[in-house]
């Protein structure tokens, strides 16, 4: 198959490609990033690129102009490679990590009681062999446990390996590390040890686990010492998985593609190796004493790491292969640790409320609090619970990309450039943006667009259907999609072309905000309970950062509450993760938390579908919901 050289800017990368292969394909296999939200299936317009030398075979299509394609615009997805090119990723199609070094204001608790890791270490003086004590190295160590306390622990084949010359080396004085694997179901049973490592040295010498968020998006990673219970910052980074999608469906189809799983395995792996080495320059050599990575990520997200199949995920009667998973040595899976270190993956509750949202649960304390309590996780897989110590429910709601910018004509993610906040001024028809960074703006994410919205609303620019109000102000006008309001134009933006909000783009918004305010309300009426005797909402994710709570209610996605029954914790998923991999005792009760949690299937629940109808209004039909 003849092939040719293919550039990508601004990055300076060149890809040998086949002929016919798409750039998209091209990009995905030299890890490079291009924006796409649909995983390549052309239908949503997002992958745009710039031929600056050369040619690809491509057709304007459905999403570019007659003009832009003439100015060499193309859609990465659709080209395909018939000759050497040089292409030109614009900003809006590449991925901005600049999000990962915003300081959190999320009110963060990592208290643990009584720590009790589930790797623990024992120093042991041991008698060399002789004559008259030819006991093998193994006995000899058992029976000094014993003495410790500790017995029947097994032992790993790798530590095994090593334990001849670490003793002897050792003079037969060395640490032992001990993983305790937790019986789930018969608390009272004692934790059966199993050695993982030995170590020449009898110090007291810190010793490590990794808590390990794995979002659709983002991944993130935190080094917590076991030994002290301290927490170190974390660290995160993009999602290597979204080249490939940018929603858990567009995984699951991508997976099903030849070496489609393999491909989305190693990616992910890849980001978490990144962010491992991100840790050497303080923590030089840490890799060698860390034994346990505690790892959440959402049902679809598990199966990934694991490279476990999930295409039962998204068909009827909606089955996971897996919502719990056996012990894995992190290194089998890829991830450059030692061997001895263990990895335990949280548990799922169903197809689309998984660890991620059990370990945010951890995280909020919700299975303690006396209080009637909403937690949500908002994303384009909006997750739902509400209950307290006594019982839990919980659903998914499907709220699309629009919270994360998808699905918006100039929407972004949460990144220097993108439009945060707005301030409309109804008595002069003029507004003020704030823009993420201080730069000229380059388009809108989720949080600013909800302000937008609410503030037009209440100024009295956009109806409760969505629409513009006819000669409200002057900046709003008709566009390609219909009616819009100009929030920037081209010779103040960063790109060439006017920034806008479209009614697509607000019945979009309307949609999402729906989605997840219908959960809520199915949830808790299915109980016996209103809105009102909610006592306690908690909100997660990074959405949730930037998250204006009075426009959030304005606009029907939040319920209408005191705004001090709200407060912000983050990334729920990471802080739950550090809490499991700091204490045994934690990561038991992730297992009970699961099992509380009744899941609804919304879609199957009764009332759902009128209930979401009913919220397809701003803020909802039932003005009386929201004090109107």
């Amino acid at each position: 198959m003849e092939t040719f050289p293919i550039t990508f800017l601004p990055d300076n990368v060149t890809i040998e490609a086949e002929v016919g292969e798409t750039v998209q394909d091209v990009a995905n296999r030299g890890k490079i990033h291009i924006n796409a939200s649909c995983g390549g299936e052309g239908v949503c317009g997002r992958c745009v690129i710039e031929l600056r030398e050369g040619t690809v075979q491509a057709n304007p299509g459905l999403y570019l102009s007659d003009d832009d394609f003439s100015k060499g615009i193309r859609l990465a997805c659709r080209a395909k490679i018939d000759g050497p090119a040089t292409l030109f990723i614009p900003l809006e199609s590449r991925a901005d990590s600049s999000f990962f070094k915003k300081a959190s204001q999320a009110e963060e608790i990592l208290t643990v009681e009584n720590p009790d890791p589930m790797v623990r270490q024992s120093c042991l003086i041991l008698e060399p062999p002789s004559p008259d004590d030819n006991r093998s190295d193994l006995d000899r160590v058992s029976a000094s446990l014993a003495e410790l306390g500790l017995y029947d622990n097994d032992i790993d084949l790798s530590a095994m390996r090593t334990m001849p010359s670490v003793l002897r080396e050792s003079d037969f004085k060395v640490t032992v590390s001990i993983f305790y694997e937790l019986p789930l179901h018969k608390p009272e049973t004692p934790p059966f040890g199993r050695i993982v490592a030995f170590d020449a040295s009898t110090s007291d010498d810190n010793y490590y686990g990794l808590a390990v968020d794995v979002g659709t998006t983002s991944v993130w990673v935190r080094l917590v010492n076991l030994a002290t219970g301290e927490v170190m910052p974390s660290v995160g980074d993009l999602n290597g998985q979204i080249s490939f999608g940018e929603d858990v469906i567009s995984r699951i189809v991508y997976a099903g593609r030849k070496d489609g799983l393999k491909r989305l395995q190693m990616r992910v792996i890849d980001t978490i190796n990144r962010l491992l080495e991100r840790y050497e320059d303080s923590f030089p050599g840490y890799r060698k004493k860390t034994f346990l990575m505690a790892v959440a990520g959402n049902t679809t997200m598990s199966h990934l790491l694991v490279g476990l199949e999930p295409k039962n995920i998204r068909l009827s009667p909606y089955v996971p292969p897996a919502s719990t998973w056996p012990s894995v040595r992190a290194s089998f899976l890829g991830l450059n640790v030692e061997p001895h270190t263990v990895m335990k993956v949280f548990p799922s509750v169903s197809s689309y409320v998984g660890g991620d949202i059990v370990a945010g649960v951890l995280a909020a304390g919700l299975f303690r609090r006396q209080e009637l309590t909403l937690f949500i996780d908002v994303g384009t897989n909006g997750e739902i619970v509400i209950g307290n110590e006594d019982w839990m429910t919980c659903a998914a709601c499907s709220a699309g990309p629009a919270f994360e910018g998808g699905g918006v004509r100039c929407g972004m993610r949460a990144a220097p450039g993108a439009i945060e906040s707005f301030l409309y001024e109804p008595e002069n028809k003029r507004h003020h943006l704030g823009v993420i960074g201080g730069v000229s703006p380059s388009g809108i994410c989720g949080s600013g667009l909800i302000n937008v919205v609410a503030e037009l609303f209440r100024g009295g620019v956009l109806s409760k259907q969505g629409k513009f109000v006819e000669n409200s102000s002057p900046q709003v006008r008709e566009g390609t999609d219909g009616f819009e309001y100009l929030l920037s134009p081209a010779e103040a933006s960063a790109g060439d072309h006017d920034i806008v909000i479209t009614e697509i783009d607000i019945e979009n918004l309307i949609r999402a905000k729906g989605a997840m305010f219908s959960g809520y309300q199915t949830l808790i009426e299915s109980v016996g309970l209103e809105m009102g005797d909610l006592e306690k909402v908690i909100i997660a994710g990074g959405f949730g950062r930037s998250l204006n709570i009075e426009n959030a209610i304005t606009i029907g996605l939040l319920p209408f509450l005191p705004v001090d029954r709200f407060s912000y914790i983050g990334n729920s998923s990471l802080t739950g993760a550090t809490l499991a991999a700091l204490s045994g005792t934690m990561w038991r009760t992730a297992f009970e938390v699961k099992e509380k949690m009744t899941n609804f299937e919304l879609s199957d629940t009764p009332g759902y579908m009128d209930r979401y109808i009913a919220s397809q209004f701003i803020p909802h039909t039932d003005a009386a919901l929201f004090g109107l």
